[in-house]
C-alpha cells in the first residue's frame, strides 16, 4: 500500500499527522525516512480515517506521529486504502494536560508513537474535509459549494450559490477564507467559487452561534481553512467545458514556500446554447508566499481576487446584469508560544460592484488590522482573544442614471462615506468536570458610519456533556449583531448604518452519537430570532398588508426547526451521508406576519459513494425540498399561503484515476447536476380561484473534466 512502484528494498518512515476533529487526516508530513517512500507514505496517510481525539467529550484536532514500515514488495492489489481504526483518544481517567502525550495502538501500521492533543477546545462546526469534497456529487469539487449539502442550509434555487442558514438570508451569513471575510463566494451564473479548491483544506458551517473570532454576523458563518504550504512540489490542473484552473505549490529553498493558483473561464459557447444574447466572463487568482523566519516564527503574504461580468445584448445596447471585482492583499506574522500561538495581520482590499445595467458603480477601499491569541492557561482552561479594526471608504457613482427617483434611492441606501469598525473578543475553553466542557465568550464592537454610531456587545456560551464515550450532549446560546445588508452578497454593496444594527438571538440543543462502523449521528434543535432585520426579499410579502413597506424597511424574523446528519466519511471505500432539516421561518413588520420568501419546511439530502478498485469510483446524491410560499392577492391567506410544488434532483459522479510514480495522477471525471432534468418552481401567484407557477430550467450542469496532480 505504502510502497512506491518500481522501488526495491525496505524502509521505515515516520509521519507527523494532523488529525482533524472529524477523524480525517488534514495534513501529513514525513519527518524521517528516505524518498520516495516518504512521499508515498504521506499521500497514503491522507486517506486514513481515525476516531477523533476528544477532550471533555468534545472532538478536537490532534497531532500524532506514526511509524510506517515499508517491507519487501508483495503482490499488488487494487483494493481501496485500508481503513485505520486507531483512536487518538484520551483514555478514561487520564490527565488532561494539553501538553502531555499519550500512546495509542494502530491497525494501519506497526506502531503509533506520541499522540499530542492540541489544546484549543472550541465549538465544532459541521463540514467536509478536502478529500471528501472532491468526491461529493453535485459540488463539482468545490469546497464552498459543498455547504449546501449540510443540514440547516436552505437553497434559494437549485444550482445557485445563495443559501438561507437557519432562516437567515444569504447576506446575513458570513463567509471566511483563512480568517478573512469574502465579499463574494461564487462566480456568475452559479459558477465555481472564487477560491481555488486546491487551496482549501476544509470547510465548516457554523449555523449559530458562531465562534467569536468570526464576528459581525448576526446569523451563521462558513469558514474555509487554507491548506498549509506543501513540503514537496505539487501541482494541480483541471480542464472543464466552461473553465480551466491550475495550482502550483512548491518550496523555494528550505524556509520559503510559493503558492500560485487561478481560474479562467471560456463559458460563452456553452452559455449561447441557452441564451444567445448573453455573455459571461470570470477569472480569479491567488498567490501566497510563506517564509519561516525561525523555529517559532513565520511570515506569510497572501493576495487573491476575482472578476465577474455578466452582460446581455438588448436592442443593440449592452446591459451589465452583474459585474463585480474584488482584490485582497494581506501580510501575517505568526509566533508560536510555548503553549499557544500569536498572530498579527494587516489587510488591504478593493471592491467594486455595478448595478442598474452598469449605470451605478459602488466601490470600497478598505484596510484592516487584526491580532489573535490562542493560549493554554492551565491543564483545563484555554484562552482565545483578539482585537481588530476596519476602515471602509465607500464611493457611489450614480451620475449615469436618468431616473432621478432611483438615483435618490441609491444615494440614500449606499451613500459615499467612511465607515469605521473596531472590536475585541475573549473566549475561555474550560473543562469544569469529568466529561463537561463550557466555552463562555464575549465580543464587543463599535460601528461608526457617517453621522451614525452603534455599540454591539455579544455574549455567547456553548457547552458539551460527554455522557459516554459514544454519546455527547451539546447546547449553545448567543447574541450577535451585524450592520444592515443588501439583497445578495456583493462587493461594496453595503448599506449605510441608518436605523442601526441587526440583532440575532440564537439557541440550539442536540447530541452527537458515534455508531458502529464509524458512522456518526448528529441531531440539533434550534430557534433563532432576528430583530431590525434587513431582508428585502424575505419581507416582500408583507407589502400585501402594508404598501409602504419597501427595500429599506426593517422587520423581524424568526425560525425554528430540527436538523439531522448521519454520516460516514466519503473517503472510506463505502461512505455517504443523510441530511434532513425540518424548519419554519417567518417575517413580520408590525402586526403583519407572513412566511419568509424561501421558507422550505422540508429539505432532505442523501449521498452514497463506493470505491470499486482499479481507480474507479462512483457516487450518487439526491436532494429533495418542498416548495416556497406563493404570492397571494387576498390578505386572508397571506399568513399561510399555498406553496409551489416540491423539487428533487439526482446528481451523479464517476471517476477513473490513473496513477504513476508515487505522486502523479490523472483523473477523468464525469459529473451531472440534476441528471433527472427536473424543472423548479421559481415562484407562484394565486388569485381567489387559481395558482400559477413560474418554472425555470431544467437547470442541468453536465461536466466532463480532466484533473491531474503532480
Amino acid at each position: 500500500m505504502l510502497r512506491p512502484e518500481g522501488v526495491e528494498g525496505d524502509a521505515v518512515v515516520v509521519l507527523e499527522l494532523i488529525v482533524a476533529k472529524d477523524g480525517s487526516v488534514s495534513a501529513a508530513h514525513a519527518i524521517a525516512g528516505p524518498q520516495p517512500f516518504a512521499r508515498a507514505a504521506e499521500l497514503a496517510a491522507l486517506a486514513f480515517q481515525f476516531e477523533p481525539a476528544r477532550r471533555g467529550g468534545a472532538p478536537v484536532a490532534a497531532r500524532m506521529q506514526l511509524e510506517v514500515r515499508c517491507p519487501a514488495p508483495e503482490p499488488a492489489t487494487d483494493a481501496a486504502p485500508p481503513e485505520p481504526q486507531a483512536e487518538p483518544t484520551e483514555p478514561e481517567g487520564a490527565p488532561t494536560d494539553p501538553h502531555a502525550t499519550t500512546t495509542s495502538s494502530a491497525a494501519v501500521a506497526d506502531a503509533v508513537t506520541e499522540v499530542t492533543i492540541e489544546g484549543r477546545r472550541r465549538m465544532a462546526g459541521q463540514g467536509f474535509a478536502r478529500a471528501e469534497i472532491r468526491l461529493l456529487p453535485g459540488a463539482l469539487g468545490d469546497p464552498l459549494r459543498a455547504v449546501e449539502a449540510l443540514p440547516g442550509v436552505t437553497p434559494t434555487l437549485s444550482g445557485l450559490p445563495y443559501f438561507f442558514v437557519r432562516g437567515a438570508p444569504p447576506s446575513d451569513v458570513g463567509y471566511f477564507f483563512d480568517g478573512m471575510r469574502l465579499p463574494a463566494l461564487f462566480h456568475a451564473l452559479g459558477g465555481p467559487s472564487v477560491v481555488h479548491p486546491g487551496l482549501v483544506e476544509s470547510v465548516e458551517l457554523y449555523p449559530g452561534p458562531v465562534p467569536v473570532e468570526y464576528g459581525r454576523v448576526a446569523a451563521g458563518a462558513v469558514a474555509a481553512r487554507a491548506l498549509e504550504p506543501s513540503p514537496e512540489p505539487r501541482a494541480e490542473v483541471a480542464l472543464r467545458a466552461t473553465d480551466s484552473s491550475a495550482l502550483l505549490d512548491t518550496p523555494l529553498g528550505s524556509a520559503t514556500n510559493l503558492t500560485l493558483s487561478g481560474r479562467y473561464s471560456y463559458a460563452n459557447p456553452v452559455l449561447h446554447l441557452f441564451a444567445s444574447g448573453m455573455n459571461v466572463d470570470y477569472w480569479d487568482y491567488q498567490a501566497r508566499v510563506s517564509q519561516r523566519l525561525s523555529e517559532r516564527d513565520r511570515l506569510s503574504v497572501l493576495a487573491f481576487g476575482a472578476h465577474d461580468a455578466l452582460t446581455d445584448l438588448n436592442d443593440g445596447k449592452v446591459r451589465t446584469l452583474y459585474g463585480i471585482d474584488f482584490h485582497r492583499a494581506g501580510v501575517r506574522v505568526e509566533h508560536r508560544l510555548p503553549h499557544g500561538t500569536l498572530s498579527a495581520r494587516v489587510l488591504a482590499g478593493f471592491d467594486r460592484s455595478f448595478a442598474q445595467d452598469g449605470d451605478v458603480k459602488v466601490q470600497d477601499l478598505s484596510t484592516a488590522v487584526q491580532l489573535d491569541l490562542a493560549h493554554e492557561l492551565t491543564r483545563k482552561i484555554g484562552l482565545r482573544a483578539g482585537a481588530s479594526s476596519l476602515e471602509d471608504q465607500y464611493r457611489l457613482d450614480a451620475t449615469k442614471l436618468d431616473d432621478g427617483q432611483t438615483r435618490t434611492r441609491y444615494q440614500q441606501q449606499f451613500p459615499s462615506r467612511m465607515d469605521s469598525t473596531g472590536g475585541a473578543y475573549l473566549a475561555l475553553d474550560a473543562e469544569v468536570g469529568a466529561g463537561v466542557s463550557v466555552t463562555p465568550a464575549l465580543r464587543a464592537d463599535v460601528y461608526v458610519s457617517g453621522a451614525h454610531q452603534a455599540l454591539a456587545v455579544d455574549p455567547r456560551v456553548s457547552a458539551e456533556f460527554r455522557v459516554s464515550p459514544r454519546l455527547t450532549l451539546k447546547s449553545a446560546l448567543g447574541l450577535a449583531h451585524q450592520p444592515p445588508t443588501g439583497l445578495i452578497p456583493a462587493p461594496g454593496l453595503n448599506p449605510a448604518l441608518g436605523e442601526g444594527l441587526q440583532t440575532g438571538v440564537q439557541q440550539s440543543y442536540g447530541f452527537r452519537l458515534r455508531l458502529p462502523s464509524d458512522i456518526a449521528l448528529e441531531v440539533t434543535l434550534f430557534q433563532n430570532a432576528l430583530f431590525k432585520l434587513s431582508d428585502p426579499l424575505g419581507l416582500a410579502r408583507v407589502r400585501y398588508f402594508d404598501p409602504s413597506v419597501n427595500e429599506d424597511t426593517r422587520g423581524m424574523g424568526w425560525s425554528r426547526g430540527v436538523e439531522l446528519l448521519l454520516k460516514r466519511s466519503f473517503t472510506r471505500r463505502l461512505g455517504g451521508f443523510l441530511s434532513y432539516t425540518l424548519s419554519s421561518s417567518r417575517r413580520a413588520v408590525g402586526r403583519a406576519e407572513v412566511p419568509s420568501a424561501y421558507d422550505r419546511r422540508h429539505v432532505l439530502g442523501a449521498a452514497l459513494g463506493y470505491d470499486w478498485g482499479h481507480g474507479f469510483r462512483s457516487a450518487v446524491r439526491g436532494s429533495l425540498y418542498t416548495g416556497i410560499p406563493a404570492d397571494v392577492a387576498y390578505l386572508a391567506a397571506a399568513r399561510d399561503p399555498p406553496r409551489t410544488s416540491a423539487y428533487y434532483r439526482i446528481d451523479l459522479r464517476s471517476e477513473k484515476r490513473f496513477r504513476w510514480g508515487a505522486t502523479n495522477y490523472l483523473s477523468i471525471v464525469f459529473e451531472v447536476i440534476n441528471s433527472t432534468l427536473n424543472r423548479e418552481a421559481l415562484s407562484a401567484s394565486c388569485d381567489a380561484y387559481l395558482c400559477k407557477e413560474r418554472r425555470v430550467g431544467p437547470v442541468t450542469i453536465p461536466n466532463l473534466g480532466i484533473e491531474a496532480g503532480f
